[in-house]
């Protein structure tokens, strides 16, 4: 039962204390942790440089492969046709 009781002064001392001295406790911390925010910020910002460069690159490879996908698709297909009409017999003379 003792720590129960406590706990609710404990508690009650705590609502005190933010009511009275809230602002300026949050204003006291926003200052000393001004530094670590303006590091996480710009740590952010170099991810952000990183990623993009990254996914340009990618992008450039894509294109290029697709290029190179076409290109061996359109080679295929000529070889293709002219295995086709290796292969095709000769048409029947009409006349023969």
């Amino acid at each position: 039962m003792r720590s129960s009781k406590a706990f609710i002064l404990g508690t009650i001392a705590s609502a005190v204390v933010l009511w009275f001295w809230g602002k300026q406790i949050g204003d006291y911390f926003g200052i000393k942790t001004d530094g670590v925010r303006a590091q996480a910020a710009a740590g952010m910002r170099a991810v952000d440089e990183a990623a993009g460069q990254v996914l340009d690159q990618g992008g450039a490879s894509l294109r290029r492969a697709e290029q190179f996908l076409q290109d061996t698709k359109e080679h295929v297909s000529d070889a293709l046709r002219a295995g086709q009409k290796v292969v095709d017999p000769a048409p029947a003379s009409v006349g023969a």
